[in-house]
């Protein structure tokens, strides 16, 4: 079972998660889960689609990274990810949230839920199934391409 300690929560936002569990349980009281909060920040020198670049995880400085050349960020998921259980308490999945947490299968969202933020699903390729609460605003970009065939809303 997922441990408060791998939260880190603030005034009711959760601002990311630490662990590496595959299953994760959201604690209670938490009311938006915040931009980001299950991905890591890589940051990426050179162009994309060009060889394999050197990058260093959290901005921690990494000798092979060359300096000369572009660098730009990305936010990467956690791959331990697999399913996440959010409490009631949820109002708000916020931008990027789950970004790229590409073995994400399942995702419990909550009857309460009010609204999915851009990119908060994006690139998510495994997601098999995601039931968004009736009623919930669904921002342009939430689930990408990729996800956006798995979405049910209960009642329509």
């Amino acid at each position: 079972m997922t441990s408060n300690r791998d939260f880190r929560i603030e005034n009711g936002r959760l601002l990311a998660y630490n662990g590496r569990d595959a299953i994760v349980h959201v604690p209670e009281g938490v009311v938006e889960i915040g931009e980001g909060a299950f991905t890591q920040t890589l940051t990426m020198a050179g162009a994309m689609g060009g060889p394999p670049p050197m990058c260093s995880w959290d901005g921690m400085d990494n000798p092979e990274l060359d300096r000369e050349s572009s660098q730009y960020q990305e936010r990467v998921g956690l791959h331990c990810l697999k399913e996440v259980y959010l409490p009631e308490s949820v109002k708000v999945i916020g931008e990027d949230a789950f970004r790229r947490c590409a073995n994400l299968t399942h995702v419990r969202l909550p009857d309460g839920l009010r609204v999915i933020k851009k990119g908060a699903f994006d690139m998510c390729f495994r997601l098999q199934s995601i039931e968004v609460p009736q009623g919930t605003m669904i921002e342009r970009g939430a689930f990408h391409r990729y996800t956006d065939k798995v979405v049910r809303v209960p009642g329509t």
